[in-house]
């Protein structure tokens, strides 16, 4: 009896939708603030400055477009942390963690202790924060960083569409025909990365191991991200299949435009980056054709009706 395809393709992109939702609000819930334990004062504060004020102890201090200020006595058991402002410890106040600023400075009396780090991120782009504000200054440096990443993709996906043609298309066509397994092995692979630089950080091992393990993640996301861009290039034309590099612009120009979007855009280009990712690592970096791989479930969305 011949098995229709439409449902297991319906139900294929509604488990894929499931696990992207799952990546994007792990993702995003690293950028949560931290939350004042119970007894403590509020710890978090937007639009302007925070103050620590004397002989408190809060879990952390963190304000967004404004000073935090910890006065002489007080404590932050957790950290001192200021997005287009800067970080005022006074006389005699202590920092159990670190005291970081982003945009601004950290100022310390001679009295004050931090016991973790103290350091500073665009301190000379102290200016744009008064001019754009943090959003929009946050913004803009989203949107260099992703000009800046697509520049040097695009000059690496060159070298590789040039050097290793064969391979590309390999891994083009996982990414078309095992869409569900891509995402299993990108989010797999990069959970290894994780776990391994977890358990060999600080070790003998973990000095040689880590090391190699970021090249070949390099690598793995080079290929992938041409892959990925081929692959959203045939889509948008479909009429020449064989104009490779018209594709390739194509898709880094989508995706560039898509990271523009605040917020969500760079999770959503990091989302089908993923897909990429892990299509390396299925087609062995380009070395195994997609018709030979084992389809498991996605072999049922290829049955004839």
């Amino acid at each position: 009896m011949k098995r229709h395809p439409s449902i297991w393709k319906s139900l294929k992109w509604w488990i894929i939708g499931l696990f992207a939702l799952l990546w994007t609000l792990w993702v995003s819930s690293s950028y949560l603030p931290a939350q004042a334990g119970p007894g403590y004062q509020d710890t978090f504060n937007i639009g302007g400055d925070l103050v620590v004020t004397e002989s408190h102890t809060v879990m952390d201090a963190f304000a967004i477009g404004g000073d935090v200020t910890v006065q002489e006595g007080a404590a932050v058991q957790g950290n001192a942390f200021a997005i287009g402002g800067n970080v005022n410890l006074d006389e005699n106040a202590q920092v159990e963690g670190d005291a970081f600023a982003i945009g601004g400075r950290v100022i310390r009396a001679e009295s004050a202790v931090v016991n973790g780090s103290e350091f500073t991120l665009l301190e000379g782009f102290s200016g744009l924060f008064e001019r754009f504000g943090v959003l929009g200054t946050l913004y803009l440096s989203n949107v260099i960083f992703w000009i800046v990443s697509f520049v040097a993709a695009a000059i690496a996906g060159l070298f590789l569409l040039l050097l290793l043609p064969g391979h590309v298309n390999a891994i083009v066509a996982t990414v078309h025909n095992r869409p569900f397994f891509s995402l299993l092995y990108g989010v797999g692979g990069v959970a290894a990365l994780i776990i391994l630089t977890a358990l060999t950080t600080g070790s003998v091992l973990g000095a040689i191991l880590i090391p190699l393990a970021n090249l070949v993640a390099l690598l793995t996301c080079l290929l992938g991200s041409t892959a990925i861009y081929i692959w959203l290039g045939k889509q948008i034309q479909r009429q020449n299949p064989e104009a490779h590099l018209q594709h390739f612009g194509l898709g880094l120009l989508l995706l560039l435009v898509i990271s523009l979007i605040p917020i969500v855009g760079g999770l959503l280009v990091s989302l089908i980056y993923l897909f990429g990712f892990g299509a390396t690592l299925l087609a062995r970096y380009g070395t195994q054709a997609a018709t030979d791989l084992s389809p498991v479930l996605d072999q049922l969305e290829h049955q004839t009706e």
